[in-house]
């Protein structure tokens, strides 16, 4: 009998001690390691529906899913955080431009691009990213990073920005969008981990090499992880990117 009370409180305490998944097998973001990544609220709410990446002192670009029909001044830029649970600086955007052959039904040309109303200051912990010239293959090894769900069942989303890392592929076949090869790239989880996105991930960067090769917008929307998480190329829009992204 006292075998097996034993036997039954040190389950209890392995099962108590293992770490909660996070971005569904990623790892707490350090304050300043991502220092491009800007979470996305509407402007007067508390509301995170999009992540972004900052590109240079006024812009961020992120999915336009989120941004269809709205003003310009209507989005709240956060920088230079990891935690959504504490106090931090507002930046109000000014304008936004949605790629002109963005269609919200299908999800094609699904980029947009952010201006804050205020030159944005570099710190440790806010600088931009630089954008991939090319497209970079299948099968590299890259970093995704968001506030997104933790679980499977899109539940309990992250308080703390997370990090995973994910491999290169092409995109499957799929029931709820199409995939279009010379747009998108799709990414997994390596083997024998979990690491993917889920919701309100979308617009979060993929990082390789140091550099910014896609921004997420796609998860089965079921459960998450099961199959391939769409992103966005950015070698493919990078032309358009560029030449509505101007300073001041």
């Amino acid at each position: 009998m006292i075998k097996t009370i034993f036997i039954l409180v040190v389950a209890i305490a392995i099962v108590a001690g293992r770490p909660e998944s996070k971005i569904l097998g990623g790892r707490n973001a350090a304050l300043g390691e991502i220092p491009y990544q800007a979470s996305l609220l509407y402007w007067g709410t508390d509301f995170h529906f999009a992540s972004g990446v900052l590109l240079n002192s006024r812009w961020v670009l992120t999915t336009a899913k989120g941004l269809f029909g709205r003003a310009g001044n209507s989005v709240n830029i956060i920088l230079g955080i990891i935690r959504r649970d504490v106090p931090f600086t507002h930046r109000q955007s000014m304008e936004i431009r949605i790629h002109p052959m963005f269609d919200f039904n299908t999800r094609q040309n699904d980029v947009a691009v952010v201006r804050s109303a205020a030159v944005i200051a570099f710190t440790s912990t806010i600088s931009p990213m630089t954008m991939a010239p090319t497209f970079t293959g299948f099968g590299v090894v890259a970093d995704v990073s968001g506030w997104g769900s933790t679980r499977e069942d899109m539940a309990n989303e992250a308080v703390i920005l997370q990090r995973a890392s994910v491999v290169t592929v092409s995109c499957p076949a799929s029931d709820f969008i199409t995939f279009n090869n010379n747009q998108h790239i799709c990414a997994e989880a390596p083997t024998g981990s979990s690491g993917a996105i889920c919701t309100i991930d979308v617009g979060g960067p993929l990082i390789a090499d140091n550099m910014l090769i896609a921004i997420s917008f796609f998860h089965d929307p079921r459960f998450c992880g099961r199959s391939p998480d769409g992103y966005i190329r950015i070698s493919f829009y990078r032309s358009w990117i560029m030449g509505n992204i101007p300073l001041p």
